[in-house]
């Protein structure tokens, strides 16, 4: 499949991109966006939680968190004021629980790791303002980083290992297929980790720490039925732990480190300088 030509994006383009701009700013400033995450504490035993106040063990069903509390302590927990002990059910369960601290201070359990453990990540809708969050720097949008492409399944998927942002012992991926584009006359070949009905390519490139963020890009692609797909590298994404360092993200496997530069999309997010 060969790059098609380059022409100037129409108006509905340019209108239906800037309306994802708009919304991707949207979603990182809002209450409970990247911006907004300033503690992940996983809990194995009954402790206290740096910043917010109640006493946070694992849910003796192993399904959550149980925290204790004090109705002074003003916890609110799925819209109860808790006074005595209350159930936090996980982020991913059939029954998310909700957990509000004050006017602008919530959390939400997720987990289990694969020790069993649940964390609670707390969420402070002002974290973006007293960090100096200014914008994300984001490269003009170039029609020709809309890569046309194709989706190849493969049965048992395509094993790979990538590392996490804050460390610890390698992962073991599993894409369900082969994402393959043509640049410059040449195939270039890359695997993704599912993502609901998308895949998410963690991928770097020779911008990777220089013009663009220190550990990679995400983009997020929909393979149609017929196994084509589209690659818009003007929506690769900054990860979320370039918004906070409370996110431990996935860093590109080896195959989706490219040599070659990719001038689209978000770049770096710009704080305020102290």
């Amino acid at each position: 499949m060969s790059d098609t030509a380059v022409t100037a994006p129409d108006d509905a383009t340019m209108e239906h991109h800037e309306a994802f701009r708009r919304k991707r700013d949207h979603s990182v400033r809002a209450p409970q966006g990247a911006l907004a995450l300033v503690v992940t504490a996983w809990v194995s035993e009954p402790t206290t939680i740096e910043g917010v106040p109640g006493t946070w063990s694992l849910s003796p069903s192993g399904d959550g968190l149980q925290v204790t509390a004090d109705a002074s302590d003003e916890i609110v927990v799925d819209g109860q004021v808790v006074d005595g002990a209350a159930i936090v059910y996980g982020h991913d369960s059939m029954t998310p629980s909700s957990v509000r601290f004050d006017d602008h201070t919530t959390a939400f359990a997720v987990g289990p790791d694969f020790n069993g453990r649940f964390a609670l990540q707390v969420w402070d809708s002002d974290a973006a303002e007293s960090r100096g969050f200014q914008r994300i720097d984001v490269y003009p949008y170039d029609p020709a980083w809309v890569k046309h492409g194709t989706f190849e399944p493969v049965d048992g998927g395509v094993a790979f290992e990538y590392a996490k942002s804050r460390g610890g012992s390698l992962r073991q991926g599993v894409s369900p297929g082969r994402i393959r584009f043509e640049h410059e006359g040449a195939q270039v070949e890359l695997v993704a980790l599912p993502d609901g009905d998308s895949l998410q390519i963690v991928f770097a490139d020779a911008t990777t720490g220089d013009e663009t963020y220190d550990v990679g890009r995400f983009l997020f692609v929909k393979p149609r039925h017929d196994g084509t797909v589209d690659l818009d590298f003007n929506r690769a994404i900054v990860p979320p732990c370039a918004l906070s360092e409370q996110f431990n993200c996935p860093l590109p496997p080896a195959g989706n480190r490219l040599a070659f530069p990719i001038r689209a999309g978000e770049q770096r997010p710009i704080f305020a300088k102290p």
